[in-house]
Protein backbone atom coordinates (compact mmCIF):
# COMPACT_ATOMS: atom_id res chain seq x y z
CA UNK A 1 0.00 0.00 0.00
CA UNK A 2 0.89 3.46 -0.98
CA UNK A 3 2.79 5.58 2.03
CA UNK A 4 1.62 9.61 1.29
CA UNK A 5 2.32 12.79 2.82
CA UNK A 6 -1.33 14.56 3.21
CA UNK A 7 0.39 17.69 2.10
CA UNK A 8 1.74 16.67 -1.26
CA UNK A 9 -0.16 13.36 -2.05
CA UNK A 10 -1.71 14.28 -5.57
CA UNK A 11 1.46 14.24 -6.98
CA UNK A 12 1.38 10.51 -6.68
CA UNK A 13 -1.61 9.58 -8.04
CA UNK A 14 -2.50 9.10 -11.61
CA UNK A 15 -4.04 12.74 -13.22
CA UNK A 16 -7.20 10.92 -14.12
CA UNK A 17 -7.75 9.79 -10.61
CA UNK A 18 -6.69 13.09 -9.52
CA UNK A 19 -9.38 15.46 -11.24
CA UNK A 20 -12.02 12.72 -10.46
CA UNK A 21 -11.34 13.65 -6.94
CA UNK A 22 -11.49 17.18 -7.16
CA UNK A 23 -14.75 16.94 -9.19
CA UNK A 24 -16.06 15.10 -6.06
CA UNK A 25 -14.94 17.82 -3.58
CA UNK A 26 -16.26 20.37 -5.71
CA UNK A 27 -19.52 18.69 -6.15
CA UNK A 28 -19.59 18.61 -1.73
CA UNK A 29 -19.72 14.83 -2.51
CA UNK A 30 -17.60 14.18 0.65
CA UNK A 31 -19.84 13.65 3.24
CA UNK A 32 -20.19 13.09 7.08
CA UNK A 33 -16.62 13.03 7.62
CA UNK A 34 -15.38 12.53 11.20
CA UNK A 35 -12.15 11.31 13.12
CA UNK A 36 -14.03 8.53 15.03
CA UNK A 37 -10.69 7.51 17.10
CA UNK A 38 -7.46 9.60 17.02
CA UNK A 39 -5.66 9.88 13.63
CA UNK A 40 -8.90 7.25 12.32
CA UNK A 41 -10.99 9.17 9.89
CA UNK A 42 -14.49 7.72 8.19
CA UNK A 43 -16.19 9.65 5.31
CA UNK A 44 -18.97 8.41 3.22
CA UNK A 45 -18.25 9.77 -0.34
CA UNK A 46 -20.97 10.44 -3.81
CA UNK A 47 -19.43 9.72 -6.54
CA UNK A 48 -23.27 10.38 -8.23
CA UNK A 49 -26.68 9.06 -6.64
CA UNK A 50 -26.32 5.79 -7.68
CA UNK A 51 -22.83 5.43 -6.41
CA UNK A 52 -22.19 6.33 -2.59
CA UNK A 53 -18.93 4.47 -0.91
CA UNK A 54 -17.82 4.78 2.55
CA UNK A 55 -13.59 5.74 3.02
CA UNK A 56 -11.42 5.19 5.67
CA UNK A 57 -7.94 6.70 6.23
CA UNK A 58 -4.94 6.97 9.37
CA UNK A 59 -3.62 9.86 9.36
CA UNK A 60 -0.33 9.79 11.52
CA UNK A 61 0.07 13.35 12.12
CA UNK A 62 0.47 14.17 8.81
CA UNK A 63 1.39 11.40 6.60
CA UNK A 64 -1.23 8.97 4.95
CA UNK A 65 -0.30 5.67 6.74
CA UNK A 66 -3.38 3.37 5.53
CA UNK A 67 -6.79 3.81 3.69
CA UNK A 68 -9.24 2.03 2.09
CA UNK A 69 -13.06 2.36 0.44
CA UNK A 70 -15.88 0.14 -0.57
CA UNK A 71 -15.15 0.54 -3.87
CA UNK A 72 -11.87 -1.37 -3.94
CA UNK A 73 -11.92 -4.84 -5.80
CA UNK A 74 -10.37 -7.84 -3.92
CA UNK A 75 -6.52 -7.39 -4.32
CA UNK A 76 -6.42 -3.69 -5.13
CA UNK A 77 -3.99 -1.89 -3.50
CA UNK A 78 -3.49 2.01 -5.47
CA UNK A 79 -5.68 4.74 -4.38
CA UNK A 80 -9.22 5.28 -5.79
CA UNK A 81 -10.85 8.58 -6.31
CA UNK A 82 -13.33 8.95 -3.47
CA UNK A 83 -9.98 7.72 -0.94
CA UNK A 84 -8.01 10.78 -2.97
CA UNK A 85 -11.34 13.11 -2.49
CA UNK A 86 -11.76 12.39 1.23
CA UNK A 87 -7.99 13.20 1.94
CA UNK A 88 -8.47 16.82 -0.18
CA UNK A 89 -11.63 17.35 2.07
CA UNK A 90 -9.32 16.25 5.40
CA UNK A 91 -6.35 18.12 4.54
CA UNK A 92 -8.40 21.80 3.72
CA UNK A 93 -10.33 20.78 7.65
CA UNK A 94 -6.48 20.07 8.92
CA UNK A 95 -5.19 23.57 7.39
CA UNK A 96 -7.81 25.23 8.58
CA UNK A 97 -8.13 24.20 11.78
CA UNK A 98 -4.13 24.76 12.27
CA UNK A 99 -4.90 28.60 10.99
CA UNK A 100 -7.32 28.70 13.64
CA UNK A 101 -4.99 27.76 16.29
CA UNK A 102 -2.29 29.95 15.24
CA UNK A 103 -4.70 32.82 15.04
CA UNK A 104 -5.60 32.37 18.47
CA UNK A 105 -2.10 31.87 19.67
CA UNK A 106 -1.73 35.45 18.44
CA UNK A 107 -4.24 36.31 20.35
CA UNK A 108 -2.91 35.01 23.10
CA UNK A 109 0.55 36.32 23.04
CA UNK A 110 -1.05 39.59 22.26
CA UNK A 111 -3.19 39.57 25.73
CA UNK A 112 0.30 38.18 27.67
CA UNK A 113 1.79 41.10 26.49
CA UNK A 114 -0.91 43.18 28.36
CA UNK A 115 -0.69 41.53 31.51
CA UNK A 116 1.67 41.73 34.29
CA UNK A 117 3.79 38.82 34.07
CA UNK A 118 6.84 37.19 35.57
CA UNK A 119 8.48 37.91 32.52
CA UNK A 120 7.81 41.35 32.09
CA UNK A 121 9.04 42.08 35.78
CA UNK A 122 12.18 40.10 35.35
CA UNK A 123 12.64 42.76 32.16
CA UNK A 124 12.49 45.43 33.99
CA UNK A 125 14.19 44.64 36.91
CA UNK A 126 18.35 45.14 37.48
CA UNK A 127 20.19 42.06 38.68
CA UNK A 128 21.13 43.60 42.02
CA UNK A 129 17.95 44.18 42.53
CA UNK A 130 16.67 40.49 41.82
CA UNK A 131 19.76 39.48 44.03
CA UNK A 132 18.16 40.88 47.01
CA UNK A 133 14.91 39.93 46.45
CA UNK A 134 16.03 36.58 45.89
CA UNK A 135 18.20 36.37 49.64
CA UNK A 136 15.56 37.61 51.14
CA UNK A 137 12.56 35.21 50.32
CA UNK A 138 15.21 32.34 50.58
CA UNK A 139 15.71 33.69 54.53
CA UNK A 140 11.71 33.60 55.18
CA UNK A 141 10.65 30.60 53.00
CA UNK A 142 12.61 27.02 53.98
CA UNK A 143 10.88 25.63 50.63
CA UNK A 144 11.69 28.21 48.46
CA UNK A 145 16.05 28.20 49.68
CA UNK A 146 15.82 24.57 49.32
CA UNK A 147 14.93 24.48 45.51
CA UNK A 148 17.25 27.30 44.62
CA UNK A 149 20.16 25.99 46.03
CA UNK A 150 18.67 22.25 44.42
CA UNK A 151 18.56 24.27 41.39
CA UNK A 152 21.81 25.52 41.52
CA UNK A 153 24.08 23.23 43.17
CA UNK A 154 25.64 21.76 40.16
CA UNK A 155 26.89 25.19 39.15
CA UNK A 156 29.35 25.11 42.71
CA UNK A 157 32.44 23.29 42.93
CA UNK A 158 32.24 20.01 44.89
CA UNK A 159 28.57 19.71 43.55
CA UNK A 160 28.14 16.22 45.27
CA UNK A 161 29.35 17.52 47.96
CA UNK A 162 26.39 20.06 48.08
CA UNK A 163 23.86 17.39 47.40
CA UNK A 164 24.30 15.45 49.88
CA UNK A 165 24.31 18.13 52.66
CA UNK A 166 21.14 19.19 50.82
CA UNK A 167 19.56 15.72 51.05
CA UNK A 168 20.48 15.18 54.69
CA UNK A 169 19.11 18.19 55.70
CA UNK A 170 15.16 17.25 54.27
CA UNK A 171 15.43 13.13 55.12
CA UNK A 172 12.84 12.40 57.74
CA UNK A 173 14.52 10.91 60.97
CA UNK A 174 11.87 8.79 62.39
CA UNK A 175 11.69 7.95 66.12
CA UNK A 176 10.57 4.36 67.04
CA UNK A 177 7.10 3.98 67.12
CA UNK A 178 6.06 7.12 65.19
CA UNK A 179 5.77 7.45 61.51
CA UNK A 180 7.17 10.48 59.68
CA UNK A 181 4.91 13.37 59.26
CA UNK A 182 3.15 14.53 56.17
CA UNK A 183 4.70 18.02 56.01
CA UNK A 184 8.35 16.39 56.20
CA UNK A 185 7.54 13.29 53.69
CA UNK A 186 6.34 16.14 51.35
CA UNK A 187 9.58 18.26 51.60
CA UNK A 188 11.50 15.35 50.64
CA UNK A 189 9.45 14.35 47.87
CA UNK A 190 9.61 18.00 46.62
CA UNK A 191 13.35 17.61 46.88
CA UNK A 192 14.14 14.19 45.13
CA UNK A 193 11.44 16.14 42.28
CA UNK A 194 13.92 18.72 41.77
CA UNK A 195 17.31 16.38 41.91
CA UNK A 196 15.47 14.44 39.07
CA UNK A 197 15.06 17.53 37.24
CA UNK A 198 18.83 18.17 37.82
CA UNK A 199 19.33 14.52 36.76
CA UNK A 200 17.45 15.04 33.53
CA UNK A 201 18.93 18.43 31.96
CA UNK A 202 22.66 17.11 33.41
CA UNK A 203 22.01 14.07 31.17
CA UNK A 204 20.93 16.40 28.22
CA UNK A 205 23.80 18.73 28.25
CA UNK A 206 26.35 15.77 29.10
CA UNK A 207 27.73 16.85 32.42
CA UNK A 208 27.78 13.05 33.74
CA UNK A 209 30.15 13.83 36.34
CA UNK A 210 26.74 15.65 37.67
CA UNK A 211 24.69 12.34 36.91
CA UNK A 212 26.86 10.63 38.81
CA UNK A 213 27.11 12.56 41.83
CA UNK A 214 23.38 13.23 42.42
CA UNK A 215 22.39 9.24 41.18
CA UNK A 216 24.85 8.29 43.84
CA UNK A 217 23.75 10.59 46.80
CA UNK A 218 19.86 9.74 45.76
CA UNK A 219 20.82 6.09 46.20
CA UNK A 220 22.88 6.31 49.43
CA UNK A 221 20.74 8.55 51.14
CA UNK A 222 17.48 7.28 50.37
CA UNK A 223 17.70 3.86 50.14
CA UNK A 224 18.32 2.67 53.92
CA UNK A 225 14.91 4.81 53.73
CA UNK A 226 13.28 2.13 52.50
CA UNK A 227 12.58 -0.43 55.40
CA UNK A 228 11.50 2.25 57.51
CA UNK A 229 8.43 3.43 55.92
CA UNK A 230 4.26 2.10 54.61
CA UNK A 231 3.97 0.66 51.63
CA UNK A 232 2.98 3.41 49.94
CA UNK A 233 5.87 5.42 50.62
CA UNK A 234 8.19 3.19 50.47
CA UNK A 235 6.95 2.07 46.44
CA UNK A 236 7.41 6.04 46.25
CA UNK A 237 10.71 6.18 47.31
CA UNK A 238 11.84 2.70 45.57
CA UNK A 239 11.11 4.52 42.62
CA UNK A 240 13.89 7.65 42.84
CA UNK A 241 15.84 4.83 43.66
CA UNK A 242 15.43 2.73 40.69
CA UNK A 243 15.46 6.42 38.73
CA UNK A 244 18.48 7.49 40.08
CA UNK A 245 20.25 3.87 39.35
CA UNK A 246 19.09 3.86 36.12
CA UNK A 247 20.54 7.40 35.13
CA UNK A 248 24.20 5.97 36.44
CA UNK A 249 24.03 2.75 34.38
CA UNK A 250 23.00 5.24 31.58
CA UNK A 251 25.77 6.93 30.99
CA UNK A 252 28.04 3.85 31.16
CA UNK A 253 27.19 3.70 27.42
CA UNK A 254 28.84 6.76 27.08
CA UNK A 255 32.36 7.53 26.70
CA UNK A 256 33.65 8.72 30.03
CA UNK A 257 36.88 9.11 31.44
CA UNK A 258 38.78 5.76 33.26
CA UNK A 259 38.26 8.04 36.82
CA UNK A 260 34.85 8.14 36.60
CA UNK A 261 34.08 4.90 35.42
CA UNK A 262 35.86 3.59 38.35
CA UNK A 263 34.03 5.69 40.72
CA UNK A 264 30.75 4.17 39.81
CA UNK A 265 31.97 0.76 40.21
CA UNK A 266 33.09 1.67 43.47
CA UNK A 267 30.89 3.51 44.62
CA UNK A 268 28.03 -0.03 43.45
CA UNK A 269 30.47 -2.33 44.88
CA UNK A 270 30.67 -0.31 48.19
CA UNK A 271 27.19 0.11 48.38
CA UNK A 272 26.49 -3.92 47.84
CA UNK A 273 28.74 -4.85 50.80
CA UNK A 274 27.35 -2.49 53.00
CA UNK A 275 23.39 -4.44 51.59
CA UNK A 276 22.14 -0.57 50.65
CA UNK A 277 20.73 -2.11 47.96
CA UNK A 278 16.88 -3.45 47.92
CA UNK A 279 15.57 -7.14 46.69
CA UNK A 280 13.59 -5.29 43.79
CA UNK A 281 17.27 -3.71 42.44
CA UNK A 282 19.34 -6.69 43.45
CA UNK A 283 19.67 -8.55 39.83
CA UNK A 284 21.02 -5.36 37.75
CA UNK A 285 23.23 -4.33 40.13
CA UNK A 286 24.98 -7.86 40.61
CA UNK A 287 24.86 -8.26 36.92
CA UNK A 288 26.42 -4.60 36.46
CA UNK A 289 28.83 -5.67 39.00
CA UNK A 290 29.69 -9.07 38.16
CA UNK A 291 29.94 -8.06 34.20
CA UNK A 292 33.07 -6.84 34.93
CA UNK A 293 34.59 -9.65 36.94
CA UNK A 294 36.67 -10.60 33.86
CA UNK A 295 38.82 -7.90 35.08
CA UNK A 296 41.16 -9.54 37.32
CA UNK A 297 41.24 -6.76 40.09
CA UNK A 298 37.27 -6.46 40.29
CA UNK A 299 37.26 -9.94 40.65
CA UNK A 300 39.66 -9.81 43.48
CA UNK A 301 37.71 -7.79 45.26
CA UNK A 302 34.61 -9.41 45.23
CA UNK A 303 36.45 -12.61 46.29
CA UNK A 304 37.76 -11.17 48.80
CA UNK A 305 34.37 -9.55 49.75
CA UNK A 306 32.91 -13.23 50.02
CA UNK A 307 35.93 -14.72 52.00
CA UNK A 308 36.25 -12.40 54.45
CA UNK A 309 31.99 -12.92 55.14
CA UNK A 310 31.51 -15.34 57.35
CA UNK A 311 28.86 -18.28 56.25
CA UNK A 312 26.42 -18.41 55.54
CA UNK A 313 26.68 -15.31 53.41
CA UNK A 314 23.73 -13.11 52.35
CA UNK A 315 21.67 -14.07 49.43
CA UNK A 316 23.20 -10.91 47.77
CA UNK A 317 26.67 -11.46 48.11
CA UNK A 318 26.12 -14.85 47.35
CA UNK A 319 24.86 -14.60 43.98
CA UNK A 320 27.14 -11.53 42.97
CA UNK A 321 29.78 -14.16 43.39
CA UNK A 322 28.22 -17.01 41.78
CA UNK A 323 27.90 -14.93 39.04
CA UNK A 324 31.41 -13.58 39.52
CA UNK A 325 32.15 -16.87 39.02
CA UNK A 326 30.32 -17.78 36.02
CA UNK A 327 31.26 -14.75 34.06
CA UNK A 328 34.87 -16.02 34.48
CA UNK A 329 33.61 -19.67 33.50
CA UNK A 330 34.36 -21.04 36.77
CA UNK A 331 31.40 -22.72 36.64
CA UNK A 332 32.56 -25.52 38.91
CA UNK A 333 34.19 -23.26 41.11
CA UNK A 334 30.43 -22.02 41.54
CA UNK A 335 29.41 -25.75 42.47
CA UNK A 336 31.73 -25.83 45.42
CA UNK A 337 30.48 -23.04 46.75
CA UNK A 338 26.93 -24.09 46.51
CA UNK A 339 27.74 -27.31 47.91
CA UNK A 340 28.22 -25.66 50.75
CA UNK A 341 24.86 -24.72 51.25
CA UNK A 342 23.27 -28.24 50.79
CA UNK A 343 21.42 -28.43 53.61
CA UNK A 344 19.43 -25.24 52.74
CA UNK A 345 18.03 -26.32 49.73
CA UNK A 346 15.95 -23.51 49.47
CA UNK A 347 19.19 -21.26 48.89
CA UNK A 348 20.36 -23.73 46.33
CA UNK A 349 17.42 -23.50 44.49
CA UNK A 350 17.16 -19.41 44.84
CA UNK A 351 21.20 -19.68 43.05
CA UNK A 352 19.89 -21.97 40.77
CA UNK A 353 17.33 -19.78 39.50
CA UNK A 354 19.06 -16.43 40.03
CA UNK A 355 21.95 -17.51 37.40
CA UNK A 356 19.17 -18.14 35.28
CA UNK A 357 17.84 -14.77 35.02
CA UNK A 358 21.30 -13.40 34.80
CA UNK A 359 21.60 -16.09 31.32
CA UNK A 360 24.33 -17.72 33.22
CA UNK A 361 23.37 -20.56 31.56
CA UNK A 362 25.98 -23.37 31.93
CA UNK A 363 26.72 -22.56 35.82
CA UNK A 364 22.88 -22.87 36.29
CA UNK A 365 22.95 -26.59 34.49
CA UNK A 366 26.52 -27.47 36.08
CA UNK A 367 24.48 -26.85 39.61
CA UNK A 368 21.30 -27.92 38.97
CA UNK A 369 22.07 -31.31 37.54
CA UNK A 370 24.58 -32.02 40.27
CA UNK A 371 21.78 -31.15 43.04
CA UNK A 372 18.85 -33.26 41.15
CA UNK A 373 21.29 -36.29 41.87
CA UNK A 374 21.15 -35.57 45.28
CA UNK A 375 18.67 -36.08 47.82
CA UNK A 376 18.41 -32.10 48.33
CA UNK A 377 14.80 -30.65 47.41
CA UNK A 378 11.89 -32.07 48.08
CA UNK A 379 9.25 -32.51 45.29
CA UNK A 380 8.36 -28.99 44.15
CA UNK A 381 11.70 -27.54 44.71
CA UNK A 382 12.75 -30.71 42.87
CA UNK A 383 10.00 -29.35 40.00
CA UNK A 384 11.00 -25.44 40.07
CA UNK A 385 15.10 -26.80 39.21
CA UNK A 386 13.72 -29.30 36.68
CA UNK A 387 11.52 -26.40 34.65
CA UNK A 388 14.34 -23.58 35.19
CA UNK A 389 16.97 -26.75 33.32
CA UNK A 390 14.03 -27.81 30.59
CA UNK A 391 13.92 -23.71 29.88
CA UNK A 392 18.18 -23.35 29.61
CA UNK A 393 17.59 -26.93 27.05
CA UNK A 394 14.56 -25.11 25.18
CA UNK A 395 16.27 -22.21 24.66
CA UNK A 396 19.61 -23.55 23.71
CA UNK A 397 18.04 -26.30 21.67
CA UNK A 398 19.85 -29.11 23.72
CA UNK A 399 18.52 -31.89 22.41
CA UNK A 400 20.00 -34.76 24.34
CA UNK A 401 19.15 -32.84 27.66
CA UNK A 402 15.93 -32.43 26.59
CA UNK A 403 14.99 -36.18 26.36
CA UNK A 404 16.40 -36.74 29.14
CA UNK A 405 14.71 -34.00 31.23
CA UNK A 406 11.59 -35.37 29.57
CA UNK A 407 12.34 -38.98 30.57
CA UNK A 408 12.80 -37.87 34.08
CA UNK A 409 9.53 -35.87 33.92
CA UNK A 410 7.28 -38.63 32.42
CA UNK A 411 8.86 -40.90 35.27
CA UNK A 412 7.82 -38.45 38.39
CA UNK A 413 4.60 -37.51 36.53
CA UNK A 414 3.42 -39.69 34.18
CA UNK A 415 1.85 -36.49 32.15
CA UNK A 416 0.88 -37.31 28.81
CA UNK A 417 1.31 -33.54 27.86
CA UNK A 418 5.20 -34.41 28.76
CA UNK A 419 5.36 -37.92 26.91
CA UNK A 420 4.01 -36.12 23.52
CA UNK A 421 6.65 -33.15 24.30
CA UNK A 422 9.29 -35.97 24.55
CA UNK A 423 7.90 -37.81 21.34
CA UNK A 424 7.88 -34.60 19.65
CA UNK A 425 11.71 -34.13 20.94
CA UNK A 426 12.82 -37.03 19.57
CA UNK A 427 11.30 -37.43 16.01
CA UNK A 428 12.90 -39.81 13.84
CA UNK A 429 14.76 -40.99 16.46
CA UNK A 430 11.44 -42.00 19.04
CA UNK A 431 11.95 -46.07 18.76
CA UNK A 432 15.14 -45.59 20.40
CA UNK A 433 13.79 -43.23 23.24
CA UNK A 434 10.64 -45.51 23.55
CA UNK A 435 13.38 -47.82 24.50
CA UNK A 436 15.22 -45.57 27.01
CA UNK A 437 11.96 -44.58 28.48
CA UNK A 438 10.80 -48.13 29.03
CA UNK A 439 14.31 -49.34 30.30
CA UNK A 440 14.24 -46.48 33.02
CA UNK A 441 10.39 -47.22 34.06
CA UNK A 442 11.62 -50.75 34.71
CA UNK A 443 14.41 -50.01 36.16
CA UNK A 444 12.16 -47.84 38.82
CA UNK A 445 9.19 -50.88 38.62
CA UNK A 446 6.71 -48.42 37.31
CA UNK A 447 4.45 -50.91 35.75
CA UNK A 448 1.82 -48.27 35.96
CA UNK A 449 3.63 -45.82 33.59
CA UNK A 450 4.81 -48.70 31.36
CA UNK A 451 1.07 -49.73 30.63
CA UNK A 452 0.27 -46.60 30.09
CA UNK A 453 3.10 -45.93 27.35
CA UNK A 454 2.66 -49.32 25.85
CA UNK A 455 -1.27 -48.85 25.80
CA UNK A 456 -0.40 -45.30 24.32
CA UNK A 457 1.99 -46.66 21.85
CA UNK A 458 -0.76 -49.27 20.21
CA UNK A 459 1.62 -51.97 20.78
CA UNK A 460 -1.21 -54.08 21.86
CA UNK A 461 1.02 -58.08 22.02
CA UNK A 462 3.73 -56.28 23.83
CA UNK A 463 0.86 -55.13 26.47
CA UNK A 464 -0.36 -58.12 27.10
CA UNK A 465 2.74 -59.98 27.82
CA UNK A 466 3.36 -57.36 30.21
CA UNK A 467 -0.11 -57.44 31.89
CA UNK A 468 0.50 -61.41 31.87
CA UNK A 469 3.30 -61.05 33.97
CA UNK A 470 2.13 -58.32 36.10
CA UNK A 471 -0.91 -60.39 37.28
CA UNK A 472 -2.23 -57.69 38.50
CA UNK A 473 -6.27 -57.09 38.26
CA UNK A 474 -6.30 -53.45 39.05
CA UNK A 475 -4.09 -52.70 35.86
CA UNK A 476 -5.61 -55.50 33.88
CA UNK A 477 -9.43 -54.12 34.19
CA UNK A 478 -7.65 -50.38 33.03
CA UNK A 479 -6.72 -51.24 29.66
CA UNK A 480 -9.20 -53.73 29.01
CA UNK A 481 -10.38 -52.44 26.06
CA UNK A 482 -7.17 -52.97 24.24
CA UNK A 483 -7.73 -56.81 24.44
CA UNK A 484 -12.02 -56.94 24.03
CA UNK A 485 -12.18 -56.73 20.28
CA UNK A 486 -8.86 -58.62 18.73
CA UNK A 487 -7.81 -60.82 21.70
CA UNK A 488 -11.06 -61.82 23.74
CA UNK A 489 -9.65 -64.89 24.86
CA UNK A 490 -6.19 -63.31 26.41
CA UNK A 491 -9.03 -61.13 28.50
CA UNK A 492 -10.87 -63.91 29.53
CA UNK A 493 -7.68 -66.34 30.58
CA UNK A 494 -5.82 -63.51 32.20
CA UNK A 495 -9.11 -62.42 34.38
CA UNK A 496 -9.27 -66.11 35.70
CA UNK A 497 -5.67 -66.51 36.51
CA UNK A 498 -5.58 -62.65 38.41
CA UNK A 499 -8.78 -63.29 40.18
CA UNK A 500 -8.21 -66.76 40.96
CA UNK A 501 -4.86 -66.10 42.80
CA UNK A 502 -6.02 -63.20 44.35
CA UNK A 503 -8.90 -65.63 45.79
CA UNK A 504 -5.66 -67.91 46.68
CA UNK A 505 -4.75 -65.59 49.22
CA UNK A 506 -7.69 -63.66 50.33
CA UNK A 507 -10.65 -65.11 51.60
CA UNK A 508 -14.42 -64.34 52.99
CA UNK A 509 -17.20 -62.05 51.15
CA UNK A 510 -14.69 -59.20 51.22
CA UNK A 511 -12.50 -61.08 48.44
CA UNK A 512 -15.70 -62.36 47.22
CA UNK A 513 -16.81 -58.33 46.61
CA UNK A 514 -13.35 -57.37 45.20
CA UNK A 515 -13.66 -60.01 42.42
CA UNK A 516 -17.36 -58.59 41.73
CA UNK A 517 -15.96 -55.27 41.50
CA UNK A 518 -13.41 -55.97 38.79
CA UNK A 519 -16.02 -57.56 36.91
CA UNK A 520 -18.15 -54.77 37.35
CA UNK A 521 -16.64 -52.73 34.36
CA UNK A 522 -17.11 -55.39 31.65
CA UNK A 523 -20.77 -55.87 32.62
CA UNK A 524 -21.43 -52.29 32.18
CA UNK A 525 -20.44 -52.19 28.74
CA UNK A 526 -22.28 -54.43 28.15
CA UNK A 527 -20.16 -58.35 27.96
CA UNK A 528 -22.50 -60.24 29.92
CA UNK A 529 -21.58 -62.69 28.34
CA UNK A 530 -18.54 -62.50 28.30
CA UNK A 531 -18.34 -61.88 32.18
CA UNK A 532 -20.35 -65.16 32.88
CA UNK A 533 -17.63 -67.27 31.09
CA UNK A 534 -15.07 -65.74 33.29
CA UNK A 535 -17.09 -65.97 36.44
CA UNK A 536 -18.08 -69.79 36.06
CA UNK A 537 -14.42 -70.44 35.62
CA UNK A 538 -13.90 -68.89 38.64
CA UNK A 539 -16.33 -70.28 40.22
CA UNK A 540 -14.98 -73.77 39.72
CA UNK A 541 -12.35 -73.40 41.19
CA UNK A 542 -13.60 -72.44 44.74
CA UNK A 543 -16.94 -74.36 44.73
CA UNK A 544 -16.52 -74.28 48.55
CA UNK A 545 -17.39 -70.71 48.78
CA UNK A 546 -21.07 -69.68 48.51
CA UNK A 547 -20.09 -66.07 49.13
CA UNK A 548 -18.58 -66.18 45.87
CA UNK A 549 -21.16 -67.37 43.82
CA UNK A 550 -23.51 -64.79 45.52
CA UNK A 551 -21.16 -61.90 45.54
CA UNK A 552 -20.95 -62.54 41.40
CA UNK A 553 -24.79 -62.82 40.81
CA UNK A 554 -24.85 -59.50 42.19
CA UNK A 555 -23.89 -58.33 38.65
CA UNK A 556 -26.40 -59.11 36.92
CA UNK A 557 -30.40 -58.02 37.58
CA UNK A 558 -32.78 -61.05 39.67
CA UNK A 559 -34.54 -61.97 36.36
CA UNK A 560 -31.38 -62.88 34.67
CA UNK A 561 -29.54 -64.46 38.19
CA UNK A 562 -28.10 -68.07 37.67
Amino acid sequence: MQKLWLKDFEFHISPSTWNTAQDIHAAAGVRSLREVEKHFWVALVEESIEARYETEAVITPHRVKAFTCECWSEGRRLICPHIAAALLTIRQFLDKKAEERKAKAEQQAVKEDSRFTIQTVLSKVEPDQLAGFVREYARRDRDFALALKTWFAAEQEDAATHFRQLLESVVPRPQAGKPVSEPDFRRLRKMLDDLETQLESARGQGNFRTVFSIGSVILQKIAPLLDKTDATRRQALLWFCQMAFDKIMGIESENLSPELRTAVWDFLFEASEKGLFPFEMAREVIRYLSEKATDDTRFEQINNLFDRTPTPAPPFLLHLYLAALARRGMERAGLRVLEDYADKPLVVKEAIIHLYYMQHWAAALTTGEHFLETPTFNAPQRREVEDILLQIAEKTKDRRRMLRLYRERFALTGSFSVLQKLKSTAAEKWPLELERLLSLLKKRNDAKNIAAVLAEEGQTEVLANFLADQNNPELLQRYENHFLEHNRDFLRQQYVETLTDYLREHFGRTASTHVRERLSGLVQKGEREFVKEICAAIISNFDDRPSLAEELAELYPKKSKR
